[in-house]
């Protein structure tokens, strides 16, 4: 069952005259209180022996939960940007997953472009004899994690024969001609695995070098939550939370990182902060993209206290609240308590005299 804070005042308590001095926490003596019972009821003083309603007092944890708007998608951004020119003869389809090593377009008939994965763009042609650099170490990297590369390869920033051996190899596999060369705009690097969200080029288009082509996210499913900057420390890194998705049902999540710098809506002057959470199994949602959720945050927790449910509660006119023990032989008495935290229409309690499985009144 999922937990709510419950807000707003305390519906349907039970009202109860004080007929002489302050009732304090503990047994409140029967013979200075009249309870109205039910509201508009009549009232019944506390000890009579008459058929009550009872439910036991339950020992749990307790705790308080907020909910906030979210929505399911995938973490990242990038524009995928051609690194050389043709005619587009290929695209992916929007939704599709490209891993290292896959094609990303096809320029000319023949052209395919694969996605290294790195931290900076190549800007040169790579080949045998060329100068020591990070570009030829990201492609000793990707090149050895794709398995072509022979036995003692090693991966530096110096282009030997074992590194063209590797590109010769990689070429082989995925049908180009093997002259162990790597020109600009054969390999586009990028810091991830990529899923398309929009194409850019179109089939039979014409574009030159820098041509923006593909946008795309990363491939993690992440849920995203634009969090009033006024509210920021409800939500900690590593916190764990609930997540109602569209059809009901609730998978957990933890929150990955919390924005620091706050957006400024210029219609409602609202600040909120960026919250990304992580699916603690992203295979609860794979089918899901842009979709709208609810994510529930435990924002204090009390563990093994006891509770009863709300409507248990007598008000006190004098302030304050109280319950009704029964006892073993049908004897009731008010007990003063002090209460804490709400959840789950049941509320924290604690007084003189009270314990785990003893029995309240509530109402029929």
């Amino acid at each position: 069952m999922r937990r709510r804070a419950i807000l707003g005042g305390l519906v349907g308590l039970t009202a109860v005259a004080v007929l002489g001095g302050a009732v304090a926490s503990g047994a409140v003596p029967a013979g200075s209180l009249i309870a109205a019972g039910p509201i508009g009821g009549s009232p019944t003083p506390s000890g009579a022996a008459s058929e009550v309603s009872t439910t036991a007092i339950e020992r749990r944890t307790m705790a308080t939960t907020v909910e906030l708007d979210g929505v399911l998608g995938y973490d990242g951004e990038a524009t995928v940007v051609a690194g050389s020119g043709g005619t587009v003869t290929w695209l992916p389809a929007v939704g599709t997953v490209i891993e290292r090593g896959a094609r990303l377009f096809e320029l000319d008939g023949s052209r395919r472009p694969r996605l290294f994965l790195g931290d900076r763009p190549l800007w040169r042609t790579l080949e045998s004899g060329v100068s020591n650099g990070l570009d030829v170490r990201a492609i000793e990297q990707n090149l050895k994690a794709l398995g072509h590369a022979p036995s003692g390869m090693k991966v530096d920033r110096v282009w030997d024969a074992k590194t063209t051996t590797a590109v010769k190899a990689w070429e082989k596999a995925t049908g180009q001609t093997r002259d162990g060369v790597i020109e600009h705009g054969d390999v586009i690097v990028l810091a991830t695995a990529i899923r398309v969200t929009e194409l850019n080029a179109t089939l039979g288009s014409g574009i030159g070098p820098g041509t923006p082509m593909i946008e795309a996210s990363g491939t993690t499913q992440v849920v995203t939550v634009e969090l009033n900057a006024t509210k920021r420390d409800r939500l900690v890194v590593d916190a764990v939370v609930a997540i109602t998705l569209p059809d009901d049902s609730v998978v957990a999540g933890r929150v990955r990182s919390v924005g620091r710098v706050a957006t400024v809506d210029q219609q409602s002057g609202t600040a909120t902060v960026p919250v990304t959470i992580d699916l603690d199994d992203p295979t609860d949602a794979a089918d899901l993209d842009h979709a709208p959720v609810t994510v529930e945050v435990t924002t204090e927790s009390h563990p093994d206290v006891l509770a009863v449910p709300v409507d248990a509660l007598v008000a006190l006119l004098e302030g304050g609240y109280a319950v009704e023990l029964v006892d073993a032989a049908g004897a009731r008495r008010y007990v003063g308590v002090t209460i804490g935290l709400y959840d789950d229409n049941r509320v924290e309690i604690s007084g003189a005299g009270l314990e785990a499985g003893a029995d309240v009144v509530v109402p029929a």
